[in-house]
């Protein structure tokens, strides 16, 4: 059914420990949201819409978008 949750997602600092087992006791995915502040660890060619368009697309993916 549209709108049914699907994941559950962690920021890569915050740890995924959470997510995972709220994953596992509700039958959910778990995923990762990537923050900006992680552009220092990226490649020397990511910029910021290139990080910005990176995030976005797991929740893109989990709401049904194409």
């Amino acid at each position: 059914m549209p709108g049914d949750v699907s994941k559950v997602f962690s920021e890569t600092l915050a740890g995924d420990k959470t997510a995972k087992t709220l994953a596992a006791d509700t039958g959910l995915k778990p995923d990762i949201l990537d923050p900006l502040k992680r552009i220092t660890d990226r490649p020397q060619d990511a910029d910021y819409f290139e990080v910005m368009r990176s995030t976005v697309k797991n929740p893109q993916k989990a709401l049904g978008a194409k």
